[in-house]
């Protein structure tokens, strides 16, 4: 029996930038990653992921610009530790008119380690007061990192749905004149 061919990506990747405390959520980006870019559609691949920080030296911010504007979504997970990085990004991707889907990954009580001020802080006035973003808040435990990323990955499939929803509205108004 012949073997089917491997999927090939599509000319237009579906492009993901998942941003978050370098080492906090390392694990969970790297699951996120797998499974969004494992995901074929009539054996196309329709999504590639970005995980800059995975990236060192001089050039990270210029990979960082770079890879966003590529992106088609951004990806925020604020968790305890605060990460200048991960801030400039999101405000970089809210520039840049991403679609903005955040997280706020809660840590059970029996591991909370203390949250920075800080995020805490940004995720309530810059995030939610400010800019008037859905927060979706994530119970994390790394022995449950399924069911986080469970979460996570629903509402990037019903952002990437609504995004075609959109097109296909605004293509009708366009050719109905």
């Amino acid at each position: 029996m012949p073997t089917e061919p491997a999927p090939t990506p599509v000319d237009n990747q579906i492009v993901v930038f998942i941003s978050s405390h370098q080492k906090e959520f390392q694990e969970l980006r790297d699951f996120l990653k797998d499974t969004l870019e494992g995901e074929d559609f009539l054996k196309k691949l329709l999504i590639k992921v970005e995980l800059v920080e995975r990236r060192s030296g001089e050039r990270i911010s210029g990979d960082i610009a770079l890879a966003l504007r590529d992106a088609t979504i951004y990806v925020g997970l604020f968790g305890n530790k605060h990460s200048q990085i991960t801030i400039a990004e999101y405000l970089e991707a809210r520039r840049r008119g991403l679609p903005l889907l955040i997280f706020d990954m809660i840590h059970p009580p029996t591991r909370r380690k203390r949250r920075s001020h800080k995020v805490k802080e940004f995720v309530e006035s810059q995030v939610r007061k400010l800019d008037g973003c859905r927060v979706t808040s994530v119970l994390f435990q790394p022995s449950r990192m399924t069911e986080a990323a469970e979460s996570i990955l629903q509402r990037i499939a019903n952002n990437i749905s609504e995004m075609v929803n959109q097109n296909l509205e605004i293509r009708k108004k366009i050719h109905s004149q």
